[in-house]
């Protein structure tokens, strides 16, 4: 027979039909927090018949680290991030795991510094990293000591554990749309292009093998992006907004042949709907507007942004479990047998920002 499953708190919401975060507080008790009688009742009661067992800490030091789990992120005005970041914190409470968020704003030197940190001064249950590291060599290396999961665009020279979505796959999802919508020509705009971030150019890649596949040439996309010494110019709580909102002002003010734009996730294409609007453009009447992440704000009324989705808070969950499995293989003295790498297949979601193509 099978190990049972464990029952964690994501169980527990599903069966009470409240939400996860309801299911923690409430079992923890904490303070200054208040839910219904019976909304506590029927949490208790859940737990109970599912044979909830809360994870009993281990006694340590008040500044050891080695339940904490670090996130390498490159910023948090992208909601991507934050919804990742998210979805890792709750799952790693489901293990008694605490997590530390390390913003780098993409500086190499930064990152330098969290790295020399963890190495040496530091023991950690483990590091996530939601963008491309600057040091791949250096954070292979490491992943020999300590478990790291990378999430983000697949690449092969990476030797540790991986959660992605080819970034291909969504753009060429996205092409096919607006090409069923009878659209020829489309402008992609993009933050920075780089070696380091490379789903920026494989989603322009994805763009025009679809405009290729389907017979309609090869100058269907256009690519435009900002320099790095633009792009750092910018507000850094606004880089990506302000990438599609300026882009877009400065292309339209130069005359397009484009119908419809997409930007490099859904906050680049929300500054593209705003420069729109701005300058008294309809979306979709005479552009269509894609993006791509599928964050909460894409859904409301006056956005209602065509996009893709890929399960982010799927992915933290799963980067948060491949840790877990790690370091219980470690406290039983199990070799490590193989690398996981999974891929979480996208979908797209149809808005009110695309439309039929403009005579």
């Amino acid at each position: 027979m099978g190990k049972k499953k464990k029952v964690t708190t994501k169980d527990i919401a599903e069966y009470a039909n409240v939400s996860q975060s309801a299911v923690s507080m409430i079992l923890n008790q904490k303070p200054n927090v208040s839910f219904s009688e019976e909304t506590r009742q029927r949490v208790f009661m859940a737990a109970e018949e599912l044979g909830y067992h809360k994870k009993k800490t281990v006694s340590t030091p008040e500044h050891s680290l080695s339940e904490v789990i670090v996130i390498m992120c490159p910023f948090l005005s992208n909601h991507y991030y934050t919804i990742l970041i998210h979805s890792i914190t709750e799952r790693a409470h489901d293990y008694g795991y605490l997590t530390f968020v390390a913003p780098t704003l993409r500086n190499p030197s930064t990152e330098q510094y969290y790295l020399d940190m963890l190495r040496r001064d530091v023991e950690v249950a483990g590091i996530v990293y939601l963008y491309p590291t600057s040091f791949l060599s250096e954070v292979n290396q490491m992943s020999k000591l300590l478990p790291i999961v990378n999430i983000g665009d697949k690449n092969d020279e990476i030797i540790f554990d991986s959660i992605h979505v080819s970034s291909t796959k969504p753009a060429y999802l996205v092409a096919e749309h607006l090409i069923s919508l009878g659209h020829k020509k489309i402008t992609y705009i993009s933050t920075p292009i780089s070696s380091v971030e490379r789903s920026r150019s494989k989603r322009y890649e994805g763009l025009c093998r679809a405009f290729e596949d389907h017979g309609l040439g090869e100058n269907c996309v256009t690519l435009r992006s900002l320099s790095s010494g633009e792009y750092n110019l910018l507000s850094p709580n606004l880089l990506e907004y302000s990438s599609g909102f300026n882009l877009t002002k400065q292309i339209l003010m130069e005359g397009t042949d484009s119908t419809a734009f997409v930007g490099y996730n859904d906050m680049v294409a929300i500054g593209i709907l705003d420069a729109l609007y701005e300058m008294k453009y309809r979306v979709p009447a005479d552009f269509s507007v894609c993006g791509f992440d599928n964050v909460p704000m894409a859904s409301m009324n006056r956005i209602s942004l065509t996009t893709v989705e890929h399960s982010i808070e799927a992915k933290g969950r799963e980067a948060v479990d491949i840790i877990a499995r790690l370091r219980d293989s470690k406290t039983k003295n199990q070799p490590r047998g193989f690398v996981t790498n999974l891929e979480f297949e996208p979908f797209i979601i149809k808005r009110k920002s695309t439309g039929r193509a403009r005579n």
